[in-house]
């Protein structure tokens, strides 16, 4: 990966951090776990629109960018299926329609910190 590819990866990586930020101070402060689940879900998706621009692969909506993420980064043995597990969970918790999900605090308690193991992750591999 060369130093502009780098620097794509890391601005959204700092997008996840405020989010991931932003999931663990809500949570915190007892929000509504549609709003926390919201942050967690951009805590994924960030660096994945990263990594997928820095190697040139367009990601038109959401769940492209979770198969391409797939194919590209688990398949390959680049990162672990369990992060990848965790972004499927929360694209499918995250409201993304008027319809009211069903998130449970434990859902919330599980994802965040595989979340910001992602980010290390993510971090490691762009060094």
């Amino acid at each position: 990966m060369d130093e502009i590819q780098r620097n794509q990866v890391q601005k959204r990586l700092s997008h996840a951090r405020d989010s991931l930020k932003d999931a663990k101070a809500l949570f915190t402060e007892g929000a509504e776990p549609s709003f926390v689940m919201n942050s967690l879900y951009y805590t994924f998706l960030y660096p994945v629109l990263g990594l997928l621009q820095a190697r040139q692969i367009p990601a038109p909506i959401q769940s492209t960018a979770i198969s391409l993420f797939e194919r590209e980064y688990v398949q390959t043995g680049i990162f672990e299926s369990r992060f990848l597990d965790a972004f499927r969970k929360a694209f499918d918790l995250r409201p993304a329609c008027e319809c009211q999900k069903n998130i449970a605090k434990t859902d919330i308690e599980e994802l965040l910190p595989v979340a910001q193991e992602f980010l290390d992750a993510v971090e490691k591999n762009i060094q």
